[in-house]
């Protein structure tokens, strides 16, 4: 009797864009995993919550957040330290509004995993309310926030 394999054929993926590396390598961007945008949704909860404690656990230990203001924080024990000062005096919310993900392979074989996501960012100081229109690039590294790259505008003035 002989046996026979009926395998399907691996799906197409979906080319959706190019990185360029810093060799100027153009790398294809494809289509990535939507179940890495929770993690994001838990991550915005965690910051509305105020609850340290969740975000830390999301953070990877070495993340790297580039804020809009054009400072940088460095590390899981720096990102906390930040955002609990800035709770204290202030009230931030985030909404998010859209998220898309990709993938990239990088040159060596390894495969980066992005989130892109539009938020809308409110905050009350010194009884004043803000809004701004953020785009943050989130980089997930094992289910964990690694980068995080946050552009923003200020709401339109009526």
């Amino acid at each position: 009797m002989m046996l026979t394999s009926c395998q399907l054929p691996k799906e197409k993926e979906t080319v959706i864009g190019y990185e360029f590396s810093e060799k100027g390598e153009k790398l294809n961007l494809i289509a990535g995993d939507v179940a890495i945008t929770k993690i994001w949704l838990d991550y915005v909860q965690a910051h509305n919550d105020r609850d340290l404690e969740k975000i830390y656990e999301l953070d990877a230990d070495d993340i790297i957040v580039y804020r809009a203001n054009g400072t940088t924080g460095k590390g899981s024990d720096t990102h906390k330290q930040f955002l609990g000062d800035w709770f204290k005096s202030s009230s931030p919310n985030w909404k998010t509004k859209w998220m898309v993900t990709n993938t990239v392979t990088q040159s060596d074989g390894k495969l980066d995993h992005w989130l892109t996501t539009g938020n809308e960012f409110t905050d009350t100081i010194d009884g004043k309310e803000t809004m701004m229109h953020s785009i943050a690039d989130v980089n997930i590294v094992d289910g964990k926030i690694k980068k995080i790259h946050i552009y923003s505008r200020a709401k339109e003035q009526e």
